[in-house]
This record gives C-alpha cells, sequence and structure tokens, in this order.
C-alpha cells in the first residue's frame, strides 16, 4: 500500500509540474494534434535569438521561419505581428516534428512552439507606453488606459510622482506606492511585469517586478526595491524599475 500510495503522489507532482512549465504553451494546437511535454528543446533554458525570414499568418497561430546563427528553422506562436527582417528573442520552446498543419495544408519536418517571443526593439524605458513594443504570443491581460481618481494613499507610500522627479533619492531603497493596475504581463523571464498608474505623474506608469498576481483595472499597494538603468536583456530595458514587488494590500 505504501508503495501504490508513494508511486500516485509521484505522479500527481509530474502532471502538475508539467502542466506549470509549459503554461503558456498549447497543449492542443490547431490541427487537433497534442503536443508531448516529453518532446521538447534540449537547450530550453537557453535563450534563443532569432531573425525572421518569412512570415505565414493563420486566424491561431503565427509560424515564423527564422535564422538563429546558421541553423534555420520554423516556429509557431499566438497569432501576432511579426516583421521579416526584425530581431525576436524567446526561451524554451517545444519540438514538435512532422507537424501538419491543415489551415496551411503543410507539413513542417521540425516545429518550436513558442510561448513568448519579444522583439528586440521591445526597449520599454520608463515613460514608454507605446503598444507596438508588445510582447508577441505572450499572455497578456487587457490594457486599461483610465486611471481612478479615488485611490487612496496608504501610510507609508508615496507618489510614483516623487520617485520620477528624484530617483536618485530613493534609489537602493524599499518604497511603498499605491496605484491602479493598467497593464501586466505575466510569466516573463520567470516575472510578472505589472504596471501601476497613480494619476501623480501625468500618463506615467512605473512598471514593478514581482511574483505576485494582480488585475488589470484593481486598485493595490506594493512594496518593491527601486532600481536605476536596469537591463535584463532581450530588449527590457529600464532607467527605472522596481524589483521584487509584493503585494501589501489589494
Amino acid at each position: 500500500m505504501k508503495h501504490i500510495n508513494l508511486i500516485s503522489v509521484l505522479v500527481i507532482f509530474l502532471f502538475f509540474g508539467c502542466k506549470d512549465k509549459y503554461k503558456t504553451v498549447p497543449t492542443v494546437v490547431n490541427n487537433g494534434s497534442h503536443v508531448n511535454p516529453q518532446v521538447s528543446n534540449p537547450e530550453a533554458e537557453k535563450l534563443h535569438t532569432v531573425v525572421v525570414k518569412e512570415v505565414i499568418q493563420t486566424p491561431t497561430y503565427t509560424y515564423l521561419n527564422v535564422n538563429e546563427g546558421d541553423k534555420n528553422f520554423w516556429i509557431a506562436v499566438n497569432s501576432g505581428e511579426a516583421k521579416v527582417g526584425e530581431t525576436y528573442f524567446y526561451v524554451g520552446g517545444l519540438l514538435k516534428e512532422n507537424f501538419e498543419s491543415k489551415e496551411l495544408n503543410k507539413t513542417f519536418d521540425e516545429l518550436y512552439l513558442i510561448g513568448n517571443l519579444v522583439s528586440a526593439n521591445h526597449g520599454n524605458q520608463m515613460s514608454s507606453n507605446d503598444s507596438k513594443n508588445e510582447d508577441l504570443g505572450a499572455v497578456k491581460e487587457p490594457v486599461t488606459n483610465s486611471v481612478k481618481t479615488n485611490i487612496i494613499r496608504q501610510s507609508g507610500s508615496v507618489k510614483i510622482s516623487e520617485i520620477v522627479n528624484n530617483p536618485k533619492k530613493y534609489e537602493g531603497q524599499t518604497v511603498q506606492i499605491d496605484g491602479e493596475c493598467t497593464k501586466i504581463n505575466n510569466g516573463i523571464m520567470g516575472k510578472n511585469w505589472i504596471h501601476l498608474k497613480d494619476g501623480s505623474k501625468d500618463d506615467f506608469d512605473l512598471v514593478i517586478t514581482s511574483n505576485d498576481e494582480v488585475t488589470v483595472g484593481s486598485v493595490v499597494t506594493i512594496k518593491g526595491d527601486v532600481i536605476l538603468n536596469k537591463d535584463f536583456g532581450a530588449g527590457y530595458k529600464y532607467d527605472l524599475i522596481l524589483e521584487n514587488g509584493v503585494i501589501v494590500k489589494k
């Protein structure tokens, strides 16, 4: 009986572990085939830099013929815009061999299913709200442009404008801010990227990396470390950002 229970625990652990690891990659693709999580890129944790040579759009997926060094291959992401000649980054991916796309009436010898594809021009600087730098294929929540005017400032919180106007004063410090979540990108580089506005600095939103999740439109109080001139790579470069964010109140 103990042996059976141990096997049951291991099966449950593996199931949920795989489900979480590949949650941004579809398990059923548009031709009805199931992706086998066991068949994966042997360099799954490597950051790949690819140049797009061809783009094929379908209602469900965007197929990209790409080059990485001297290697040429196909990848597929959730439907979105991509341009020939531009450079993109991604991490991981699932390998599908002899993949048949009924929409295209085409069989790919090898195709990598990619969860998140980030433009090399992402460059989301501290005042950027430019939608053209969105992540292709990323799982995102809607964006709201309206900021609630009834944000109640909690004890110990500082305004976003105070940090933006005097960043050196707060550099390296842990601060607490209140604001409305206007956008969130989850699970990119192992972080959730929360955009907060409080209306104190016009339309400016402050980005906070966190393991916590919030919903767009919610008002939260969050603590984070003020970091200046941070370059995460893959186009994620910030003049000002809060890291290690922890939700205090929502």
